[in-house]
């Protein structure tokens, strides 16, 4: 760190200015992209409903080695309608994750077919409760 960010941060403590001190030490946002995925609902014989979820991580190819994408549950990792938080990873690596975490709906929930989302860096990936098979899952034969 050179003598000119020290100065810098140093003033912006003294002026009582958290973001002024962090400004120069702030780190480039990752230019990682995290794609949720929806693979499909597995009906139980009590009428919930088990959603498995995925999701495809990628980064831009460069020198450096790519590092995992860290996506704290709240504005940019969340499930609607509430609860936020239903399970879903923080913790994203590149490539192709398939069936990484499952959520149940409870059968008030699946019969009302209530849209629920879970959105990661404002992409979206909606449930649909009437999919039971994708390409990488057949949720009928999962019972």
């Amino acid at each position: 760190m050179c003598h000119k960010q020290i100065v810098s941060i140093l003033i912006g403590i003294l002026a009582g200015s958290p973001a002024l001190a962090q400004k120069d030490i702030e780190e480039p946002p990752n230019p990682c992209t995290v794609e949720p995925i929806f693979h499909c609902a597995q009906p139980m014989e009590d009428g919930s409903v088990i959603g498995h979820f995925g999701y495809r991580g990628s980064c831009p190819e460069s020198d450096k080695p790519v590092e995992d994408l860290f996506i704290q549950i709240g504005d940019d990792n969340y499930f609607t309608p509430e609860p936020i938080d239903r399970g879903q990873p923080k913790v994203f690596t590149p490539g192709e994750h398939v069936d990484e975490f499952e959520v149940e709906f409870s059968a008030e929930e699946a019969k009302k077919a209530k849209e629920f989302v879970w959105t990661v860096l404002k992409v979206d990936a909606r449930v649909d409760f009437s999919k039971t098979k994708d390409a990488s899952l057949d949720c009928i034969g999962l019972q």
